[in-house]
């Protein structure tokens, strides 16, 4: 897994909290690095891990996983650079 693709996610579940707690439950995505990020990510895992519709979204069952486990994984990857620079 490579850094572009940790970075990937990172995106993914900022945008996915901001629309849980920042506007109550919606989010704008705009034509904007981040939107082109998840679209990259969806595209390397060849699934679709929101549905646009107009200029809002929501998850798919896939995004949903992604989320709860990607969120895991940044936990994890941050608490192992941790250790290291101990």
């Amino acid at each position: 897994m490579g850094n572009m693709l940790l970075q990937q996610i990172k995106y993914f579940c900022t945008i996915v909290e901001e629309a849980v707690y920042g506007s109550g439950g919606e989010v704008f995505i705009s034509q904007s690095a981040i939107s082109q990020q998840i679209q990259s990510l969806e595209k390397e895992l060849g699934v679709k891990l929101i549905k646009r519709e107009n200029r809002r979204f929501s998850l798919t069952h896939a995004g949903e996983y992604m989320y709860r486990h990607g969120t895991a994984l940044l936990l994890e990857a941050e608490r192992i650079c941790k250790e290291v620079q101990r």
